[in-house]
């Protein structure tokens, strides 16, 4: 055998040894089944019946459909649930006005407790679509969204596919943190894509979020959180909304062709006729960097008043870096009138 022979075995056996190492790594990560549920099976009861003696147990559910005449709640922490890609459909009724999932206490206003560590992904998920009450029958401070999220902790949404949403597709809310949203498709809300209020360290990556009625993504008092590498395409309104938060990054993603503005930087409204802000609620400290603005009827658009407003000592202004803006102006001309909101470099 010649050396050359010998250093391309040597090498394919090494590539072996690495991807069997690869495909190990890839097993370790995904939990195995505590109970596999196929299609047409009692989610609600398959997720209360698992079994509680470890740090966390999987509920696999099969291809096909799961139809829903309600909600499933999700109540107790290390909860995983896990489809087998779009052919494991959960299916609200037609019509009805409720939300799909909800990780965390749906009893209580304030949550009684904080749930952590459930993920939910691989699977489509088909809300009740228009018409109706924005709000929970009987829990008028729970929205029909698709996936509601109450203070959660450490809580992951990963490739799902959500649409006919009779709210948000995806909210998350009451003090929640350390939320991975990755990698999921989300569409035909009937008000927002995503919205992340009262939320602080969120990850917001690779996903993409389109035709929705109002805005792609809105978040009311979101801090220190990423939102990266997401294509925010065709919404009827903006393609952020970004209201009373603080400390953010905003990065390399694609906001394009959303009817209002891709970015729209503003307070926490207490009236909505005429537009009022609360006091000192302007977003600010933000960094938006490379993202590319096509085709909005404005890039950024800035909403303050006298009570939230950029002239202040103590504000910080968003910052925009390296974006790139083609088919739509930075800004429109009175976006200054309260103090520069946005700077550019």
């Amino acid at each position: 055998m010649t050396l050359r022979s010998a250093t391309v075995l040597w090498l394919a056996a090494l590539s072996c040894v690495c991807a069997g190492f690869a495909g190990w790594r890839e097993a370790e990560r995904e939990p195995p089944c505590t109970l596999a549920l196929p299609a047409g099976g009692d989610l609600q009861k398959a997720v209360d019946g698992i079994a509680t003696n470890g740090p966390s147990a999987t509920v696999c559910l099969g291809e096909g459909e799961f139809p829903l005449e309600r909600f499933v709640s999700i109540d107790r922490d290390g909860v995983n649930l896990r489809g087998r890609g779009a052919s494991t459909i959960l299916r609200l009724r037609e019509g009805t006005a409720s939300p799909v999932i909800v990780a965390g206490d749906y009893v209580h206003a304030t949550p009684q407790r904080e749930i952590a560590n459930v993920t939910i992904e691989n699977l489509r998920i088909v809300g009740g679509g228009a018409g109706g009450s924005e709000f929970q029958t009987g829990h008028p401070y729970l929205t029909n969204s698709a996936i509601v999220v109450r203070a959660g902790r450490q809580i992951a949404i990963r490739h799902v596919d959500v649409t006919a949403c009779r709210s948000a597709c995806i909210l998350t809310e009451q003090e929640s943190r350390d939320v991975a949203i990755e990698g999921n498709e989300i569409s035909g809300s009937v008000w927002d894509g995503i919205s992340l209020n009262r939320t602080t360290r969120a990850r917001l990556v690779g996903n993409t979020i389109r035709t929705n009625t109002a805005a792609g993504i809105t978040t009311e008092h979101l801090e220190d959180s990423l939102i990266e590498d997401n294509a925010v395409i065709g919404n009827g309104t903006h393609g952020i909304y970004l209201s009373d938060s603080y400390g953010n990054r905003i990065d390399r993603n694609r906001f394009s062709k959303n009817v209002i503005s891709g970015v729209f930087v503003t307070c926490a409204v207490h009236d909505r006729d005429p537009v009022l802000c609360w006091s000192d609620t302007m977003s600010g400290d933000n960094v938006f960097e490379k993202n590319a603005l096509i085709g909005n009827r404005v890039a950024y658009m800035v909403g303050a008043d006298d009570a939230a407003n950029c002239s202040k000592p103590t504000f910080t202004a968003n910052l925009s870096r390296g974006d790139l803006f083609l088919q739509n102006p930075h800004e429109p001309p009175e976006a200054a009138a309260h103090g520069r909101c946005m700077r550019y470099l």
